[in-house]
């Protein structure tokens, strides 16, 4: 089940960071969908800042943009995970008490 969970939160990561590369790339312009965009990137500049602290305005930081990409797709694999792990937990104790009284069959006879 863990196993199982990990495939399915890096499959999701990889999706998301997808679709936003295709809806960067092919959404028509507007300040909404760079906004969300950016919001979307800030967590893997964030991290790519700490690598690069110049950030790529100096010269210096050669692959910051694939630093970014990284660790976005890190941060939406992590957040996908956590999520299915959430939605399990809940998900496993929605009917805790049909474990205990497991349903009566009647014949219909």
């Amino acid at each position: 089940m863990l196993k199982m969970r990990i495939v399915r939160s890096v499959g999701l990561g990889f999706a998301t960071s997808v679709l936003i590369g295709l809806a960067a790339t092919y959404l028509p312009y507007s300040q909404a969908r760079d906004v969300a965009i950016d919001a979307l990137a800030i967590p893997g500049a964030l991290i790519a800042g700490l690598v690069y602290p110049q950030g790529v305005h100096t010269g210096g930081a050669r692959y910051w943009g694939a630093a970014v990409l990284i660790a976005n797709f890190i941060v939406y694999v992590l957040f996908w995970y956590a999520w299915l792990q959430l939605v399990g937990y809940f998900r496993g104790h929605k009917n805790q008490y049909d474990a205990t009284n497991p349903p009566v069959r009647r014949n219909s006879s």
